[in-house]
C-alpha cells in the first residue's frame, strides 16, 4: 500500500471527511507533538503524541505514547506502541514489540509478535497472528493462528482457530469452522515446583473439533478428538476418537492451596 492509501475513519459518530495528509516525516531521537498528519510516518527512537496520529502508512522504531488514537493505511512496529485511543489500520498492522491499546484494534491484517493488550474488541477482517501473549475482552476475525498464550474471557469469532498455548490461558466462547487447540504438554519438573499451566475454555461450537492437554467445559460440533490430556465436561456431537489420557465428563479443576500440591 502506498504512503497515498486512504485512512479508515472514525468509526464513533457520522462520517467526517478525511483530513488532508501532511508531507512524509522522518524522526531520529526524541520528539514530541501536538498531532501527526502524514503520508508517511518514519521514526527511530521516542515519540510522544498529544493527540491524534493520523497517517498513510507508518514504521515505527523505538517507543512511540499516543494521547488519542492512531488511524493508518498501513504500520509497522518495532519496539512499543500505548495508545490511549483505538488503533485502526486499512491494511496490514506488523508489531514486533509490545501493544497497549486503551480503545479497540482494527485491521486488514495484523501480525503481532509480543505482548499485546486490547481494551476492547480486537477486529481484523483477514488474518490474525499471535506470537506472544494477548488480553482482549473479545476477538473477531478470519483464521487465527496463536502461539503463546491467551487472556479472552468473552467471544472469539473466527472462521478457523488454532492454537498452542504454552502458559496460564483462559478464553470464554468459540465460535468458527475448524477448533484446533493444544496446551502445554505435561513437565515433571514444572509440576513439582508448581503445577503445569492451566488452559481452559467455557465453549466451544465449531464442524470439528481437536483438544489436546486443556480443559473445556462443553463442545458442540460434527466431530469431536480428545487428544492426550483433554478434559471436557460435555460433548454434543460424535466422538471420532479419545486418547487414553483424555477425559469426558465432570473434574474439579481448581488448583490446591499453596503448600497442598504433590
Amino acid at each position: 500500500m502506498s504512503a497515498s492509501a486512504s485512512v479508515p475513519a472514525s468509526t464513533g459518530g457520522p462520517a467526517q471527511p478525511a483530513p488532508p495528509l501532511g508531507p512524509p516525516l522522518t524522526e531520529r531521537g526524541t520528539v514530541r507533538h501536538e498531532q501527526v498528519l502524514s503520508q508517511r510516518w518514519a521514526l527511530q527512537g521516542i515519540a510522544k503524541v498529544v493527540g491524534e496520529v493520523t497517517i498513510g502508512s507508518g514504521r515505527l522504531v523505538g517507543t512511540v505514547i499516543v494521547g488519542g488514537g492512531v488511524a493508518a493505511g498501513e504500520l509497522t512496529l518495532i519496539g512499543s506502541l500505548e495508545s490511549r485511543g483505538s488503533v485502526v489500520v486499512a491494511g496490514r498492522l506488523h508489531v514486533r514489540g509490545s501493544l497497549d491499546v486503551a480503545g479497540g484494534a482494527r485491521s486488514g491484517q495484523a501480525d503481532l509478535e509480543g505482548p499485546v493488550q486490547v481494551g476492547k474488541e480486537l477486529q481484523v477482517d483477514g488474518r490474525l497472528r499471535v506470537r506472544g501473549s494477548l488480553r482482549a475482552p473479545d476477538v473477531r476475525c478470519a483464521a487465527f493462528e496463536l502461539r503463546g498464550s491467551a487472556a479472552v474471557p468473552g467471544s472469539i469469532t473466527a472462521t478457523s482457530f488454532d492454537a498452542h498455548l504454552v502458559s496460564d490461558s483462559r478464553l470464554g466462547s468459540v465460535r468458527c469452522r475448524e477448533f484446533r487447540l493444544r496446551g502445554p504438554a505435561p513437565n515433571v519438573v514444572r509440576r513439582v515446583l508448581g503445577g503445569d499451566p492451566l488452559v481452559t475454555v467455557e465453549r466451544v461450537e465449531a464442524d470439528t473439533a481437536r483438544i489436546e492437554s486443556a480443559r473445556v467445559q462443553f463442545v458442540r460440533a460434527r466431530e469431536i478428538v480428545l487428544g492426550r490430556g483433554a478434559h471436557v465436561v460435555a460433548i454434543e456431537g460424535r466422538l471420532v476418537r479419545a486418547h487414553p489420557s483424555s477425559r469426558l465428563g465432570p473434574e474439579s479443576w481448581s488448583r490446591p492451596p499453596e503448600g497442598l500440591r504433590r
